[in-house]
Protein backbone atom coordinates (compact mmCIF):
# COMPACT_ATOMS: atom_id res chain seq x y z
CA UNK A 1 0.00 0.00 0.00
CA UNK A 2 1.53 3.02 -1.45
CA UNK A 3 -1.43 5.65 -1.14
CA UNK A 4 -0.45 9.00 0.52
CA UNK A 5 -1.97 9.88 3.69
CA UNK A 6 -3.62 13.32 5.12
CA UNK A 7 -3.86 13.51 8.64
CA UNK A 8 -6.14 15.82 10.18
CA UNK A 9 -5.21 18.77 12.10
CA UNK A 10 -6.97 17.48 15.25
CA UNK A 11 -4.02 14.71 15.85
CA UNK A 12 -0.68 15.10 16.06
CA UNK A 13 2.19 15.70 13.06
CA UNK A 14 4.14 12.88 14.31
CA UNK A 15 1.60 10.78 12.71
CA UNK A 16 3.37 12.48 9.41
CA UNK A 17 6.89 11.67 10.73
CA UNK A 18 5.71 7.75 11.66
CA UNK A 19 4.23 7.72 8.04
CA UNK A 20 7.50 9.12 6.38
CA UNK A 21 9.79 6.50 8.52
CA UNK A 22 7.85 3.72 7.30
CA UNK A 23 8.24 4.97 3.67
CA UNK A 24 4.76 6.09 3.16
CA UNK A 25 4.21 9.45 1.55
CA UNK A 26 2.48 11.90 3.89
CA UNK A 27 1.18 15.15 5.44
CA UNK A 28 -0.95 17.30 7.82
CA UNK A 29 -3.85 19.36 7.42
CA UNK A 30 -1.68 21.91 9.12
CA UNK A 31 1.46 21.76 6.56
CA UNK A 32 -1.47 22.35 3.61
CA UNK A 33 -2.32 25.95 5.57
CA UNK A 34 -6.14 24.34 5.55
CA UNK A 35 -6.54 24.30 9.48
CA UNK A 36 -9.65 25.58 10.59
CA UNK A 37 -11.02 23.94 6.92
CA UNK A 38 -15.07 22.52 7.49
CA UNK A 39 -14.75 18.80 7.30
CA UNK A 40 -17.11 18.87 4.20
CA UNK A 41 -14.52 21.39 2.18
CA UNK A 42 -11.94 18.83 3.22
CA UNK A 43 -13.35 16.41 0.82
CA UNK A 44 -12.30 17.67 -2.71
CA UNK A 45 -9.22 17.66 -1.43
CA UNK A 46 -9.01 14.28 -0.49
CA UNK A 47 -11.26 12.90 -3.68
CA UNK A 48 -9.32 14.92 -6.30
CA UNK A 49 -5.53 13.47 -5.13
CA UNK A 50 -6.25 10.53 -3.86
CA UNK A 51 -5.34 10.86 -0.21
CA UNK A 52 -6.16 8.23 2.81
CA UNK A 53 -7.29 10.24 5.02
CA UNK A 54 -6.39 9.87 9.13
CA UNK A 55 -8.80 11.43 11.83
CA UNK A 56 -10.14 10.40 15.07
CA UNK A 57 -13.21 12.04 13.90
CA UNK A 58 -15.40 9.09 13.05
CA UNK A 59 -18.82 10.93 13.52
CA UNK A 60 -18.21 13.75 11.06
CA UNK A 61 -16.17 11.82 8.44
CA UNK A 62 -18.01 8.75 7.94
CA UNK A 63 -21.41 10.42 6.70
CA UNK A 64 -19.16 12.26 4.17
CA UNK A 65 -16.90 9.44 2.93
CA UNK A 66 -20.19 7.42 2.84
CA UNK A 67 -21.60 10.03 0.16
CA UNK A 68 -18.67 9.20 -2.35
CA UNK A 69 -18.81 7.47 -4.63
CA UNK A 70 -15.29 5.88 -4.85
CA UNK A 71 -12.84 7.45 -1.89
CA UNK A 72 -9.10 6.72 -1.44
CA UNK A 73 -10.16 5.40 2.23
CA UNK A 74 -10.25 6.42 5.63
CA UNK A 75 -8.29 5.42 8.65
CA UNK A 76 -9.86 6.60 12.03
CA UNK A 77 -8.01 6.41 15.36
CA UNK A 78 -11.57 5.76 17.48
CA UNK A 79 -10.67 7.11 21.18
CA UNK A 80 -10.54 11.11 20.66
CA UNK A 81 -8.62 13.13 22.31
CA UNK A 82 -6.00 10.83 23.33
CA UNK A 83 -2.20 11.53 24.01
CA UNK A 84 0.21 12.01 21.12
CA UNK A 85 2.40 8.81 22.14
CA UNK A 86 -0.68 7.14 21.93
CA UNK A 87 -1.58 8.23 18.75
CA UNK A 88 1.28 7.54 16.63
CA UNK A 89 1.01 3.93 18.86
CA UNK A 90 -2.59 3.12 17.00
CA UNK A 91 -1.34 4.54 13.98
CA UNK A 92 1.65 2.02 13.80
CA UNK A 93 -1.47 -0.25 14.97
CA UNK A 94 -3.18 0.54 11.84
CA UNK A 95 0.34 1.21 9.27
CA UNK A 96 0.71 -2.98 10.42
CA UNK A 97 -2.70 -3.78 9.02
CA UNK A 98 -2.56 -1.72 5.44
CA UNK A 99 0.93 -2.02 4.50
CA UNK A 100 0.28 -5.37 2.95
CA UNK A 101 -2.99 -4.42 1.12
CA UNK A 102 -2.71 -2.94 -2.18
CA UNK A 103 -4.82 0.30 -1.49
CA UNK A 104 -7.58 1.32 0.47
CA UNK A 105 -9.87 2.24 -1.81
CA UNK A 106 -14.26 2.57 -0.59
CA UNK A 107 -12.37 0.93 2.94
CA UNK A 108 -12.57 2.15 6.46
CA UNK A 109 -9.80 1.46 9.26
CA UNK A 110 -10.75 1.83 12.29
CA UNK A 111 -8.06 1.28 15.50
CA UNK A 112 -9.33 1.30 18.63
CA UNK A 113 -7.16 1.94 21.94
CA UNK A 114 -6.25 -2.02 22.61
CA UNK A 115 -4.28 -1.70 19.00
CA UNK A 116 -7.45 -3.81 17.75
CA UNK A 117 -8.00 -3.00 13.82
CA UNK A 118 -11.06 -3.59 11.89
CA UNK A 119 -11.05 -2.99 8.08
CA UNK A 120 -14.33 -2.65 5.93
CA UNK A 121 -16.14 -1.69 3.11
CA UNK A 122 -17.25 1.01 3.63
CA UNK A 123 -19.72 2.82 2.59
CA UNK A 124 -21.32 -0.74 3.19
CA UNK A 125 -22.88 -2.03 0.09
CA UNK A 126 -26.17 -2.03 -0.14
CA UNK A 127 -27.64 -5.36 -1.35
CA UNK A 128 -30.96 -4.54 -3.75
CA UNK A 129 -33.53 -7.84 -4.18
CA UNK A 130 -31.90 -9.30 -7.00
CA UNK A 131 -28.71 -9.69 -5.07
CA UNK A 132 -26.59 -7.30 -6.71
CA UNK A 133 -24.91 -4.58 -5.19
CA UNK A 134 -27.35 -1.33 -5.17
CA UNK A 135 -25.12 1.50 -6.37
CA UNK A 136 -24.54 0.24 -10.23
Amino acid sequence: MNDPFLVDECLSLDLVALAHARGHHATHVIFRGLEGTQDPDLMPVIRDEGLVFVTNNGRDFLPLFAQEGIHPGLIIIVPGGILKDHQVRLFGCALDVIEPMTDLINTVVEVHLDGRVEVRTWPEPTVGPTGHDGRW
